[in-house]
Order: structure tokens, then C-alpha cells, then sequence
């Protein structure tokens, strides 16, 4: 399974947990069953709730998703990358909820779908819904240099303030 898209973006979503999988071999010599704990991952295409390969993990998926391997082996969530649908104010609550249930939790994800994808998860105003996710992370990568210059600004300000206040002391002393 090896979804990527147009613009160069993993769109898989690898789910990493344990299965318990029967040592046949160890199950017959020992006369008894025999469990082993093995890794394992999801792999989920957003917006195909019917199509969840499930596989033994493998050193490709490993090299493929590290931060999200890496997680799982923390015992922790595994981070998505972007902007979380119940952080955007362009869903409701109620869609944030139907598009968690088809693996679309961030408002790339959610940019990011074929039209036979869309139709399959939000068949009602999903080329709508697609279209807002689409124009707001465009407004938001142009406002990217307004951002930094903003967070640059603020450390200047704090350096001042900090360069000030040892200038008062030091004329105090």
C-alpha cells in the first residue's frame, strides 16, 4: 500500500499496536496454546473506513513513519502532523466526530481528498467543506512571514526589556 500525493505528502495513516499471534511451533511442543505478543500496524487511507490493511510491522514501515513508530513503542499517542479538526473553527462539532470515524482528523487530511474519496465519507457538502479546508490552509501558509516576523519581534522585545532592566540595575549599584 504506497499513497502519495500529488504534492508529495504520506497520506497513509499508520496505526502501530500489539497483536497476539499463536506459536504454532511452540504451541505443538509444548502441548498447550502458545501466545506471542507481535507488532503490528494499520495502515488507513483517509476517508476509506473499508479498506484497513493490517500487517506485521516491518522495517519499511519502521524507516517510513519513525516519529509515529517511536511513539508507539513510548506507549503514547502517536502525534498527527497538522491541524487538528476540533482546533478549526471551520466544523462543527458533530462533522469534527463524523470525520474522526473515517480517519480524517486534521484539516490537511481533509484538503488533501480525491473526489471519490470525498463522496465516499462526506457525500452531502463535501466539495464545499474540502474547498474551505483547501482556502484556509492557503491563508494560513501566506501568513506564515507575518507569523514569524511577529514571534521575532516579541524575542527583540523581551532581549530590550531584559538588556533595560540590567542597565537599571547596574546604575542602581
Amino acid at each position: 500500500m504506497d499513497y502519495v500525493a500529488p504534492d508529495g505528502r504520506d497520506r497513509i495513516i499508520p496505526r502501530f499496536h500489539i497483536k497476539p499471534v499463536r506459536d504454532n511451533f511452540q504451541s505443538e511442543k509444548q502441548g498447550r496454546e502458545v501466545w506471542t505478543d507481535v507488532e503490528y500496524v494499520e495502515l488507513i487511507v483517509p476517508g476509506d473506513n473499508k479498506n484497513i490493511v493490517d500487517v506485521a510491522v516491518k522495517d519499511e514501515h519502521r524507516d517510513r513513519w519513525p516519529t509515529k513508530y517511536a511513539a508507539f513503542k513510548a506507549n503514547m499517542e502517536a502525534p498527527e502532523s497538522g491541524t487538528p479538526l476540533d482546533e478549526w473553527a471551520g466544523v462543527g462539532r458533530s462533522q469534527v466526530i463524523e470525520l474522526n470515524s473515517v480517519h480524517i482528523r486534521t484539516v490537511e487530511a481533509l484538503a488533501g481528498l480525491s473526489d471519490s474519496q470525498l463522496a465516499k465519507c462526506v457525500p452531502m457538502g463535501g466539495q464545499a467543506l474540502r474547498a474551505k479546508a483547501q482556502r484556509f490552509l492557503e491563508q494560513t501558509e501566506a501568513e506564515k512571514p507575518l507569523a514569524e516576523m511577529t514571534q521575532r519581534i516579541r524575542e527583540l522585545e523581551e532581549k530590550l526589556t531584559a538588556a533595560l532592566e540590567a542597565k537599571k540595575e547596574k546604575e542602581a549599584a
